[in-house]
């Protein structure tokens, strides 16, 4: 089924490119709800939700505000967070630089730029974290949890994140919520940008986008490398001893990744819009290991292409609307450490992981003014050809997994938009079967047939003023991924006895926007409780290596709070979290401690100032300490980091230089892999487009 499906979406997908965007530049999202008037120079987005019917002013200067209004139609009640990737005032562009900007929103790096991260949401799992591009799950049988150095950092615009509650119709609903990363969209963009810094790390990239009556284009390339070799303090693997530790180069941590995007689109009225985008990224790095012990010449290699098309047809306001979508995407990895410098013996690596899915969504007339309907249906195909655990081995037979999900969404509101209630469900049944070859050589199967069911409801209430009263609730499962139940290249070993997790969540919180004359303000406060049951965690197996094992029970729960404001030529923004987050499991061993990997402080504040061709920036990043093991012994102390940024335009020419971690901080994440100190860079962009006002 997968071969089929793969075939049939690359025969449609590949020649065009992207997803639906408005037609208006500045408001161009993916299934945004919303298209705009060409005629209007002001940037007005007109809704065609039943809970929005008054046109929303976007001011040019402030685009992020845009791209909230169109995360708040997908999700009304959810609490939204909207980041730009491609700011004014990064030389490099970098995912954890940009994520952590999310109140509540946790990176995690095993290393350097480059090296395996993964993102947290509310103290949940990576794995509990939905992740999308534009829309497509990367999250997947094959990769639960999603590495964002496996992510082309270079063809990011934007990023959605929906903590807690995530709409039904992007993907199975994750007890953490879900991120959507948006690629570059077509416009009248031309730009080059280079940029250079700190150990050997530099960037290309070049992007050119036009359109012609109905029909707009985007082409992007970009490549990003690093050296890698920052200075770390090495304990020697004696943490208790001090007297043998010393300043010393990371080695074996050059990376090279590479990309190239294509979209395209028609979009002949507001009547029928079609669309379609393919990406290629390979990557190819050192595996260092841990600080104390180094890995010379181990070395880990993937390309991962992504195909995928839509087709919008709204009849007219009086007639539902339908959306068909279809993608394929396929995965190749390699890892070779023939000197068995990570400790899990001999390896040389070939996998392959592959991935279809069509869909059908249909919603009901924007004509309908206090009730709405959206309904759809999807068939997904998954396959893994995963490589024997250890050289010598014969590799498994494939694993596949196939789902059939569909999912309903209604809204309900009144009182020219002063209330909302919303219902949704989602079901995925999926049939799997995974093959593995233990270290023995003994071949091990596993049939599963499950369905995961996700029902969720929200409630929001406006009150004037600007204020919103927003509330959730959700129920959800994950199964685990091939990764958990094969392992990851030697970093994780697999588990296949996993069961599911399950976890019950709810938020609660306000809202509030206002706006005096050039000042704009937007806040919101949020109380989150999750309830989880089988949790899986990993625990050390190895001095390089983790094993999942499902832990009984979990309770989470805190507070966040953000913050963005703006007068004039200034910018500020702001977020803080809290999180109490304890095992449960009635192991008295293990029962209250903290999960591991999990901060209970953790704010964020940027300024930045853009006037008269200068832009001017300043960021403060802390990070409470953590525990990196569940019994609580190894503590990790908590980080204060600072960067900033200075940039001057002379016409169409850019230059801008900036520092991270200027404190020269030395800092650890998890499991011993440290992180770069002081850190400078400097780029230089030559727009040879139209400039946006």
């Amino acid at each position: 089924m997968i071969e089929t499906l793969t075939a049939l979406l690359l025969t449609f997908a590949a020649p065009a490119a992207s997803h639906l965007r408005v037609r208006d530049t500045l408001a161009s999202l993916p299934d945004s709800g919303a298209v705009a008037d060409e005629s209007d120079t002001s940037h007005h987005a007109v809704s065609r939700t039943p809970d929005l019917p008054a046109p929303v002013v976007t001011l040019p200067p402030v685009r992020v505000d845009a791209l909230l209004e169109r995360a708040r139609r997908r999700a009304p009640t959810a609490f939204v967070t909207t980041l730009l990737a491609s700011r004014g005032d990064r030389a490099v562009a970098s995912l954890p630089e940009a994520l952590v900007e999310a109140a509540g929103l946790r990176v995690t790096q095993y290393g350097g730029m480059g090296a395996f991260s993964t993102m947290s949401l509310r103290g949940a799992p990576p794995g509990h974290v939905t992740v999308l591009l534009d829309g497509v799950p990367l999250t997947s049988a094959t990769h639960g949890v999603v590495d964002l150095s496996g992510i082309p950092a270079t063809a990011i615009e934007a990023i959605e994140v929906y903590r807690g509650a995530s709409p039904a119709s992007l993907a199975s609903p994750t007890p953490g919520g879900a991120v959507n990363l948006l690629t570059r969209t077509s416009g009248g963009v031309r730009e080059l940008r280079l940029a250079t810094g700190s150990f050997g790390t530099s960037e290309a990239q070049a992007t050119y986008a036009d359109r012609h009556r109905a029909w707009s284009w985007l082409a992007h390339g970009g490549w990003q490398g690093s050296e890698g070799d920052y200075r770390y303090l090495d304990d020697n693997g004696t943490p208790l001893e001090p007297g043998d530790d010393e300043m010393v180069s990371r080695v074996n941590a050059r990376f090279d990744a590479g990309t190239a995007l294509a979209r395209g689109a028609w979009a002949p009225s507001d009547r029928l819009q079609s669309s379609a985008h393919i990406e290629f990224f390979r990557r190819g790095q050192g595996v260092p290991g841990l600080g104390a012990t180094h890995a010379l010449t181990a070395r880990y290699a993937s390309e991962h292409w992504l195909a995928s098309s839509e087709t919008h047809a709204r009849p007219s306001p009086r007639a539902p609307s339908v959306v068909a979508r279809m993608h394929a995407s396929r995965e190749r990895s390699g890892l070779r450490d023939t000197a068995g410098e990570l400790g899990v013996g001999r390896v040389d690596t070939h996998e392959r992981f592959d991935e279809a899915t069509v869909s059908l969504e249909a919603a009901s007339p924007s004509q309908w003014s206090w009730f709405a309907l959206e309904s759809g249906a999807s068939l997904r195909a998954e396959g893994a050809r995963p490589a024997a655990p250890t050289a010598g081995l014969p590799d498994p037979p494939p694993s596949h997994r196939d789902t059939r999900s569909a999912w309903v969404d209604t809204r309900l509101g009144g009182a020219e938009g002063r209330w909302l209630l919303t219902a949704a469900r989602r079901w995925d049944r999926q049939e799997e079967s995974v093959r593995d070859t233990r270290s023995t050589g003994v071949a091990r199967v596993r049939d599963t047939d499950r369905t995961l069911d996700a029902p969720q409801l929200g409630a929001r209430a406006r009150l004037g003023f600007g204020v919103e009263l927003k509330g959730n609730w959700s129920r959800s499962s994950r199964a685990p991924d091939f990764d958990e139940l094969f392992g990851i290249d030697g970093a994780v070993t697999g588990n296949p006895t996993l069961v599911p997790e399950h976890a019950e969540s709810w938020d609660a919180g306000v809202a509030w926007t206002a706006r005096w004359a050039d000042v704009q303000c937007t806040a919101d406060w949020s109380h989150h409780a999750t309830h989880a049951r089988d949790l899986m965690l990993y625990e050390r197996s190895s001095p390089r290596g983790a094993r999942p094992v499902n832990v009984g029970r979990a309770r989470l729960f805190g507070e966040e709070a953000s913050l963005r404001a703006s007068w004039r030529a200034l910018e500020l923004s702001a977020s803080t979290a809290w999180l109490s987050a304890t095992d449960r499991s009635g192991i008295s061993f293990y029962q209250g401690r903290r999960l591991p990997q999990r901060a209970e402080r953790q704010s964020y504040a940027r300024m930045a100032w853009a006037a008269r061709g200068w832009t001017a920036g300043a960021e403060l990043e802390y990070l409470g300490d953590t525990y990196l093991d569940r019994a609580n012994f190894t503590r990790a102390p908590s980080r204060t980091l600072v960067g900033a940024s200075l940039g001057r335009r002379f016409g169409r020419v850019g230059l801008l230089a900036e520092g991270r971690n200027l404190g020269d901080r030395l800092a650890e994440d998890v499991a011993g892999f440290p992180l770069p100190g002081r850190m400078l860079l400097a780029s230089l962009s030559l727009d040879l487009g139209e400039r946006q006002p």
